[in-house]
């Protein structure tokens, strides 16, 4: 529109100038007509090329327009998927979110189980050490006692086996001097019994007592200490296995 203006202007200005060159020339109707009919022709011109000129420029527009368009929609749809998808990853954000809580609350119970479990355990333990410690005792006890048990076995197979030697001896004496027995019972009579002699052991190294030179033993005397010293050493026997 401004571009119409500029030229009605131009052609004004030229008519004025065209008048007042011309007025010296007699004729000024034809003149006129001339002038009218040039600025009519300049002046369709002129409105044909704004026209073109206008026609183009709102083409253009058009089509930035359509373009600006098509661009805004492409960037609302472009705007409707970030919401989509923003809104989707609030979702997973929320349970995500949830999900921790929920961990950090079982984590939680069970930290306080396995406290509670790590107490009663060292509570058991400190029960199984202290048995631990009370059966040691009684270990340490009885090896004692075994180890005492043991010493008097010893002791009385010591014992035992003196006895034996005791009653061997006596029996090589006794079959040795059978063939006088009989004089030696009417000539000799005991002053002291070998039975109380064996009786009166107790060290595992006994002596029978022998007379002076007028005495003998007597050999129910002899067996009787033989069963004696048996009796004796099988009482000892189960003493021993009953300990």
């Amino acid at each position: 529109m401004h571009f119409i203006w500029f030229w009605r202007w131009k052609l004004i200005h030229s008519k004025e100038v065209s008048v007042e060159i011309d007025t010296s020339k007699p004729d000024l109707t034809s003149a006129l007509k001339e002038i009218r009919t040039q600025y009519e022709v300049l002046s369709a011109r002129n409105q044909q090329s704004a026209e073109e000129w206008y026609k183009s420029k709102f083409a253009n527009f058009t089509e930035e327009a359509a373009r600006s368009s098509d661009s805004i929609r492409q960037a609302k749809e472009e705007i409707s998927e970030y919401r989509r998808q923003l809104q989707a990853q609030n979702i997973e954000i929320e349970s995500l979110r949830s999900a921790s809580e929920s961990l950090e609350r079982q984590l939680q119970e069970a930290e306080e189980r396995s406290g509670q479990e790590i107490g009663q355990l060292r509570e058991t333990v400190d029960q199984l050490e202290t048995a631990l410690r009370t059966t040691k005792g009684e270990m340490a006890r009885h090896l004692q006692e075994y180890q005492d048990l043991l010493n008097v076995k010893m002791a009385l197979d010591i014992e035992i086996a003196a006895y034996r030697k005791l009653l061997e001896g006596e029996e090589t004496r006794l079959s040795t001097g059978s063939s006088s027995s009989s004089m030696f019972s009417l000539s000799c009579p005991f002053s002291s019994s070998p039975l109380s002699a064996f009786r009166g052991f107790s060290t595992g190294t006994a002596a029978v007592r022998k007379g002076h030179s007028g005495t003998c033993q007597d050999p129910e005397d002899s067996r009787e200490l033989k069963a004696t010293s048996e009796g004796d050493s099988e009482d000892e026997g189960s003493a021993l296995a009953r300990a």
